[in-house]
C-alpha cells in the first residue's frame, strides 16, 4: 500500500499504547498502520515504550532471600514420604482440583461458542463458516458455535436484533435462531430480520419460508411465514401476524436508516434506549401518542434527535442522565 498523509506523533503512540487515546486517535492510528512503511515505527515504539513501562518489576533482594531460604531447606533433614503432607494438605489439593474442574465446566461454553457483540450505536456484518451472511443492529449479540457447525443443524442464539441471510446446504441442514424470550425460527434458506428485547419480539421474512416456533405457557406452537409476514410477539408471548408491502424498511437500521410509519414517540423512546443507551422522557401523556413519520438518516443519538426535533417541531432538553422532549408551543 502507498504512503498516507496521517501523521501520528511518538506522544500519541504512547498514549494509544497506554491505553489513554481518544477514539479519533485510535482511529487514526488504525488507519496509519495499515501502510507497511508505518509498521517498523509502531513496532519500535511498543518496545521503548515496554522497556519504559515494564508490566513486571522484579524485588531482587526478595529474590535472594527466597533462594537462601530454599538452600537451607534442601539441606535440612528429609521427611518420610509418608509425612511429606497432611491430611489437611491432602484435601486442601483435592479442593483444588475440583474447583479447577469446576472452573472448566463453567468455561465450557465460552470454549464451544463465539459471540459477536455490537455496542451502542454500532452495527456490525460478518459472514458464518456456512457462507450465511448476519447484521447485527446496535446492543446486540449472536453466539455461534466457534469451530463450525454440525452435521444436523445450524444453531445459534440471538440477543437483540440482527437480519439473516441463510444460505441453502447440499444437505438440507435446517438453521435455527435462538432467542431468550421462548421462541425460534427454523429456516433453511431465506432472508428474514429477528427482533428480540425486553418489551418484545418481532420477526420480518424478506425471501423464501420460516417456520416461528414459541410458547404459549406450556403449550408448544408453530407459525409458518410467508414473504412479506410481520410477526410481533409481546411480553406475555402473545402474537399477532400481519402482511406489510415494504419487509425491506425493517433492516433500514443496516445503513443508518430510521423509517417510522404513524409511529408513536413513546415507541421512539425505546429505540433510543436500546440502540443508543439514551433514556428520553416525553413531557407528558398526550404528547406521548404523537406520531411520526417519513426516513430519518442519523449515524447517533444525538443526529437522530436533532432530526426528529426539527421534522416534528418539537423542542428538549438534558435534565440530569435523560433527555426531556417536549412541544414548542408549550414554551
Amino acid at each position: 500500500m502507498q504512503s498516507t498523509n496521517i501523521h501520528i506523533s511518538d506522544d500519541t503512540l504512547c498514549k494509544y499504547l497506554a491505553g489513554n487515546a481518544t477514539v479519533f486517535e485510535k482511529q487514526q492510528i488504525d488507519e496509519w498502520v495499515k501502510y507497511s512503511e508505518n509498521l517498523e515505527k509502531f513496532y519500535v515504539a511498543v518496545v521503548r515504550w515496554e522497556q519504559q513501562n515494564p508490566q513486571f518489576v522484579p524485588d531482587v533482594e526478595e529474590a535472594l532471600q527466597s533462594h537462601f531460604d530454599r538452600i537451607q531447606e534442601d539441606n535440612a533433614p528429609v521427611s518420610s514420604p509418608q509425612s511429606l503432607f497432611s491430611p489437611l494438605q491432602w484435601m486442601a489439593a483435592a479442593l483444588v482440583v475440583v474447583a479447577l474442574g469446576f472452573t472448566a465446566w463453567l468455561k465450557q461454553d465460552t470454549i464451544r461458542y463465539k459471540t459477536y457483540r455490537t455496542a451502542f450505536g454500532q452495527t456490525l456484518s460478518f459472514r458464518l463458516d456456512d457462507g450465511s451472511q448476519v447484521t447485527l443492529n446496535a446492543n446486540s449479540s449472536l453466539r455461534v458455535p466457534r469451530f463450525g457447525f454440525g452435521g444436523h443443524t445450524r444453531e445459534v442464539f440471538l440477543q437483540g436484533e440482527g437480519a439473516f441471510s441463510v444460505v441453502h446446504t447440499g444437505i438440507n441442514q435446517p438453521f435455527i435462531v435462538k432467542t431468550n424470550r421462548q421462541f425460534e425460527v427454523l429456516v433453511l434458506g431465506t432472508e428474514f430480520t429477528v427482533f428480540s428485547r425486553e418489551r418484545g419480539a418481532k420477526v420480518v421474512l424478506n425471501k423464501g419460508k420460516v417456520q416461528l416456533r414459541y410458547c404459549q405457557g406450556s403449550t408448544p406452537k408453530e407459525v409458518t411465514m410467508k414473504p412479506g409476514d410481520l410477526v410481533m410477539i409481546d411480553p406475555q408471548n402473545q402474537l399477532k401476524q400481519t402482511v406489510i408491502r415494504e419487509p425491506e424498511k425493517y433492516v433500514a437500521w443496516k445503513e443508518h436508516r430510521f423509517v417510522f410509519d404513524e409511529t408513536p414517540l413513546y415507541d421512539i423512546t425505546h429505540l433510543f434506549l436500546e440502540n443508543f443507551g439514551v433514556k428520553v422522557r416525553i413531557e407528558n401523556q398526550e404528547l406521548s401518542a404523537w406520531t411520526v413519520s417519513g426516513s430519518f438518516t442519523a449515524q447517533n443519538a444525538s443526529e437522530l434527535l436533532e432530526t426528529l426535533s426539527e421534522a416534528a417541531n418539537l423542542r428538549y432538553r438534558r435534565k440530569g442522565n435523560e433527555i426531556v422532549i417536549y412541544s414548542e408551543t408549550n414554551l
